[in-house]
């Protein structure tokens, strides 16, 4: 099928008019009526309070003004909060992992020599002596989580079991007393209790049904000790840490937070952005941030294609544009088969029958028809135009890693 550009890209034609309010009533005392307001002589800052005049100090007060409530309604289109695509530096979570035991499995455990000697061990030091250990009701694991900034001993959190033999389900099982540990080597969380598991495996003698992943699930685990932080302002000055690394992200935090207060804030490079406090927040620095981190702005992403070969899930982002490009894609299938035949010897000879292999290979060569496709398209002309030459997950793969090699692809290719 030929894609032509007025099928794909259709041309609209969008027409502005606006409409000018004036307020003609008069208050009958001879006083003059109310200036009427203009928002577009206004300076807009999303989500952000209104500037002070100079040499005035900024209260909380102030900050926290009802006019706020008024500057949400006037936000733009597309707009996200700073908070949400930044995130304080020092404020981080840390990694722990671990190994242990998950005991009470109903004979979906391992029969591994590794784990046999592992749940000994774990007995003598219960004081349970026994000398044989049957692992078919237990399995090894691997246990890991990530403990949040500022988490206080005896928080929960969760954390991750993950069959570390050769156990087919974790369904049903309880994970005995495990100890994580940082990086370094030090105690920070204990785990244990029930494991619970979204997949199911069930098997005979010749048969074995498997839904989801039955050997990775969750359990909750107890934090020991506070993982120390770095003082969060030490010289006034916190960081803005971008999620995705962006010079227009980061110019545009920097002018709105300038808008807001003058001089206060500063691109370090294009994933970080330094923020002054003022005086009159030395002592609330936590509500600063908290204001700072509700302000909206207009992100600038980049163009990117993600593609996962595992589960043939393609993403485009919103600005992704190609070149003007005529391709052509053919489908190669080799078809292998094995007939065995028998060789019979002579009558008489004193030979033996033997069976002697026998290969079939077949090449189909199908497809090569060229399509055309327009320059310009955006996202959803691209998938629309994929999608009606019937483009498979592995096809898509080859045809964009060649668009970006020729250079048609206006893009940001990654491949998982």
């Amino acid at each position: 099928m030929k894609i032509t550009k007025s099928a794909i890209l259709p041309s609209r034609i969008i027409a502005l008019f606006g409409v000018a309010a004036v307020n003609l009533s008069f208050i009958a005392s001879g006083q003059q009526p109310p200036p009427t307001a203009v928002p577009a002589q206004q300076p807009q800052v999303p989500n952000a309070p209104i500037q002070q005049p100079p040499n005035v100090p900024i209260s909380p007060a102030s900050i926290l003004s009802p006019n706020i409530e008024n500057r949400r309604l006037q936000r733009p289109s597309r707009t996200v909060r700073i908070k949400d695509v930044t995130f304080v530096e020092g404020e981080r979570v840390n990694h722990v992992s671990g190994g242990g035991l998950v005991f009470g499995l109903s004979g979906t455990g391992a029969r591994a020599q590794q784990t046999r000697v592992m749940a000994r061990n774990y007995l003598e030091r219960q004081g349970v002596y026994v000398p044989v250990v049957e692992t078919i009701n237990m399995s090894a694991v691997m246990v890991s989580g990530q403990i949040p900034p500022h988490a206080r001993p005896g928080e929960k959190i969760l954390v991750t079991v993950s069959v570390a033999d050769d156990a087919t389900s974790l369904r049903g099982g309880t994970l005995e007393g495990t100890v994580l540990r940082g990086i370094d080597d030090q105690i920070y969380a204990v785990a244990s209790g029930p494991v619970i598991a979204d997949g199911i495996a069930a098997q005979g003698n010749a048969a074995s049904v498997t839904k989801n992943h039955p050997t990775v699930g969750v359990c909750e685990a107890i934090v020991e000790r506070e993982i120390p932080c770095d003082q969060l302002c030490p010289n006034g000055i916190f960081h803005l840490v971008l999620r995705n690394k962006s010079f227009g992200t980061a110019t545009a935090i920097t002018n709105v937070l300038n808008r807001w207060l003058p001089g206060s804030s500063y691109a370090l490079n294009q994933g970080t952005v330094a923020v002054r406090i003022p005086d009159s927040f030395r002592s609330a620095v936590t509500e600063f941030i908290s204001i700072v981190g509700n302000i909206e702005i207009t992100t600038d992403l980049p163009a990117r294609v993600v593609i996962n070969q595992k589960t043939g899930t393609i993403v485009f982002g919103h600005n992704v544009k190609l070149e003007p490009i005529v391709f052509a894609s053919e489908n190669l299938v080799i078809s292998t088969s094995e007939s065995p035949v028998a060789s019979q010897p002579a009558p008489f000879s004193g030979g033996q029958t033997t069976v002697l292999p026998r290969t079939e290979i077949d090449l189909f060569e199908s497809g090569g028809r060229y399509n055309l496709l327009p320059g310009g398209l955006a996202v959803g002309d691209l998938a629309a135009a994929l999608n009606s030459l019937a483009v498979s997950p592995n096809t898509m793969v080859r045809i964009m890693t060649t668009l970006r090699n020729q250079g048609a692809l206006n893009a940001e290719l990654v491949i998982e």
